[in-house]
């Protein structure tokens, strides 16, 4: 079994704050390491029936970032896990060079010349590190295989193949999303014919799975002239994105709101104790939150560098978060002198 990332805060909290007695040296010493410790617990309850596991290729191990922590999969770890804390774990379970078939269920019989499924890294295995899980809804499996061997293999049986590994997912009442293909120019990759199947792959995974159980990594990927990956996302092997790229990914994943949590993001104008100034999609439009006092909502501060309020402002929901930034675009909140804001948890300064 993959090991899990220990590498976040609350890992190291944990293991700073396992003291002795000895060295609690005053009563304010207690009292924080009391506070501390119901912190942690609080949000260790709220991220232990929550988890990921990415089963899939080349790109969901990581290739072509330029380090494991800028890999898409990981980027979700680090967010999920390390800064939101609303989930325990994301396992990437992605093999280089392998295709759906090695994701097919334990003691699936594949056809001939087809390889046999992996028991360590297919949706069998994907299942079992969600078993545990007590709402089974909160347990997601990622299937990402965007072209190995799509050049050999129909689109019957690719449509057919990934319903069985769809299905085996579902089946445990997990959810399921299926990425489509992306855009590829290498070797055979790069002729009219190839190319036009991996656009139709793509058309089909959505049909099939409809656009709320499709991850697209393949609209706003590729040079419209060539259908080669863009520039700006090419790790420069005509196969791979860059860091750039699985940060693309990363937004896209994120984009889909996996776990179906009320997420916020804030307009580009506006007070943010506003209701108004929040929607449900990326650019603040969409549906408006209907109060800052209902339980588990993500309120993400983006599209306005300097955003600020006219008026006090209380998010008093329990686990309700204010995710400062996008990682990317600096922002500077502004808060005037004579008001406060007062939040029911630590706010996060998003650098994922």
């Amino acid at each position: 079994m993959r090991k899990k990332d220990n590498s976040c805060w609350l890992t190291y909290a944990l293991r700073y704050t396992l003291i002795k007695p000895a060295d609690l040296k005053s009563f304010r010493d207690v009292v924080m390491y009391a506070f501390l410790l119901i912190f942690l617990h609080v949000n260790q309850c709220f991220s232990q029936d929550k988890r990921v596991v990415a089963i899939g290729s080349s790109t969901t191990a990581g290739s072509g970032a330029t380090s494991k922590d800028s890999c898409w999969v990981n980027c979700l770890n680090r967010y999920y896990k390390c800064q939101l804390g609303i989930a325990d774990s994301v396992y990437n379970l992605g093999i280089p060079g392998s295709d759906f078939y090695r994701a097919m269920p334990t003691g699936y019989i594949a056809p001939a010349l087809r390889p046999f499924p992996d028991t360590e890294n297919n949706v069998t295995k994907a299942c079992f590190l969600l078993k545990d899980i007590s709402n089974p809804a909160y347990g997601v499996v990622i299937v990402n295989f965007p072209t190995n061997n799509y050049n050999n293999y129909s689109i019957a049986e690719i449509m057919s193949s990934l319903q069985v590994i769809y299905d085996s997912a579902t089946g445990t009442g997990n959810r399921c999303f299926i990425t489509t293909t992306q855009p590829r120019t290498d070797g055979i990759f790069n002729t009219a014919a190839v190319k036009r199947k991996l656009a139709d792959i793509k058309d089909s995974i959505i049909n099939r799975f409809e656009t709320a159980n499709t991850l697209n990594f393949w609209d706003g990927m590729y040079n419209p002239s060539d259908t080669s990956i863009l520039d700006k996302y090419s790790s420069g092997d005509m196969i791979h994105f860059n860091n750039a790229g699985h940060r693309e990914l990363f937004d896209r994943v994120v984009a889909k709101n996996i776990f179906n949590l009320p997420v916020w993001y804030s307009k580009s104008s506006g007070s943010l104790n506003n209701l108004a100034t929040w929607g449900s999609n990326m650019d603040g439009s969409g549906s408006n939150p209907t109060s800052f006092t209902a339980d588990f909502q993500l309120f993400n501060v983006v599209n306005n560098t300097s955003p600020t309020i006219t008026a006090n402002w209380t998010l008093s929901g329990n686990n309700t978060r204010l995710v400062i930034g996008n990682g990317i675009t600096p922002v500077n909140f502004i808060i005037p002198a004579s008001l406060k804001v007062s939040l029911s948890n630590p706010p996060i300064n998003s650098c994922y």
